[in-house]
């Protein structure tokens, strides 16, 4: 089967609405290797059903890409996977085209999705290598194994090759010509906003974290140059909102450095505003500085927590002390932070809250919220190996959510410690109501 035409389709209507960079990034890898793209924005889409026929009605793809961002939202437990099952059955009715999976909530547990979703083709990790591979070998089951990340059904079981980790320094976005970014922000180009994306990988080993199964372990950076023309081809379409959606922006801090350095050598530093993940360590004044000359508007500490050993548990590489640095250094240099706490992981206590409660206090940040109280458990990560020496049942009190015929870990269950004691048991009404983030807000006076 040759394949010259390829639909990709962003089923996300979550809000707050994300632009979906990966499809971005993705039709530029495809349109350079000589195919034929047409993307399905569903985001903005009141009626999902009329608008997939109506798309199918005018193109004719040979094969669709479908990406899925997320298994769940994380905080209250809506499992996302029916919502997918759904649009694909729609787009099936509308197309005979075959169909491959693909996204970072994918590429947590790609098996499962597929077979969650009837299908039989997905590609865990970056797909800009692989699609581009598949698709000329589209059929071709000795051609399959040297796909990176495709994961394929061969009678009734899958295969999955490791996941790729391509060169990205030759890549180049700045196009940015499928998605309607303009679409994603209001007033001006200044409520909202648009991802870019600065490396790729993450070497950490954080007990609950998804992102080295999905990017890797080996971080790799884009070329500086290049990011910031990837910023003023958005700019021209209206955009002046930027998010950096790197799991951490300042690692490594000498790249995060000459970014904002290129956007301030540019004078883009007053006409664009913009926020990012941060952590408390590397994090120097100078940064912190030209973090603000460049635009930042926020960044979003994530620190997780204030008890040394819970720190040591979720293997994490700052202290207590480097959260009172990067705080000092954010007020001297003027940029507005918040702090991101995990509460409720293995070892927490009620007297480990109040010890990461006072280091929030201490830090006076301009906002700070623990998202999510309670660690949700994915697939293939180390805190699955915690759980399951603790006893994966229903008698383990630090484990909520389905856990019968969830061997797994597909379906939404956390981990929220029992030794918090009546806390755990608010925390769990407050998810109920949907509450959580408030209740710690309100905690945090």
């Amino acid at each position: 089967m040759v394949i010259e035409r390829i639909a990709l389709v962003n089923p996300n209507r979550w809000k707050p609405k994300t632009a979906p960079l990966g499809l971005e990034y993705l039709s530029s890898a495809l349109e350079s290797q000589g195919f034929a793209v047409d993307l399905l924005d569903l985001c903005h889409a009141s009626d999902v059903g009329k608008t997939i026929r109506s798309f199918f009605s005018e193109h004719r793809p040979d094969l669709v890409g479908i990406t899925h961002r997320n298994l769940d939202d994380v905080l209250y437990g809506r499992f996302m996977v029916p919502e997918l099952r759904d649009i694909i059955r729609q787009v099936r009715d509308a197309t005979d085209a075959p169909m491959v999976l693909g996204g970072s909530g994918f590429s947590i547990c790609p098996e499962q999705v597929l077979n969650s979703c009837r299908l039989d083709l997905g590609i865990a990790g970056e797909g800009e290598f692989a699609l581009p591979m598949l698709a000329r070998n589209f059929g071709n089951l000795e051609a399959y194994k040297e796909v990176p990340g495709l994961v394929y059904r061969v009678g009734s079981e899958f295969r999955r090759n490791p996941v790729g980790m391509g060169d990205i320094t030759g890549m180049r976005f700045s196009a940015r010509s499928k998605v309607d970014d303009s679409r994603y922000v209001h007033k001006s180009g200044l409520k909202g906003a648009t991802g870019v994306q600065t490396k790729r990988g993450c070497a950490q080993d954080c007990i609950y974290c998804v992102v080295p199964a999905v990017e890797g372990r080996v971080m790799r950076l884009h070329p500086v140059a290049d990011i910031v023309d990837e910023i003023e081809s958005v700019m021209a379409k209206g955009v002046r909102r930027f998010f950096f959606c790197d799991s951490e922006f300042n690692y490594p801090e000498e790249h995060a450095i000459a970014v904002c350095q290129e956007i301030v050598d540019r004078n883009l530093g007053g006409k664009i505003s913009w926020s990012v993940y941060t952590a408390p360590k590397p994090f120097s004044l100078e940064l912190a500085k030209l973090m603000v000359e460049a635009g930042c508007k926020l960044a979003i500490f994530t620190i997780e927590n204030a008890n040394e050993e819970i720190l040591r548990c979720m293997r994490k590489d700052f202290t207590p002390d480097d959260v009172k640095r990067m705080a000092r250094f954010s007020r001297d240099a003027g940029l507005k932070f918040s702090c991101s706490t995990m509460l409720g992981g293995p070892g927490e206590t009620m007297s480990t809250v109040l010890e990461t409660l006072n280091l929030l206090k201490e830090a006076r940040a301009n906002a700070a919220f623990a998202d999510p109280p309670g660690l949700r458990i994915y697939p293939n990560t180390p805190l699955v190996d915690i759980v399951r020496e603790e006893g994966f049942n229903k008698r383990n009190p630090n484990l909520h959510g389905r856990i019968e015929g969830n061997e797994d870990f597909f379906e939404p269950v956390y981990y929220l410690s029992a030794q918090m004691g009546v806390l755990a048991t608010a925390i769990k009404g407050w998810r109920k109501l949907g509450l959580a983030r408030q209740a710690i807000l309100a905690m945090l006076g």
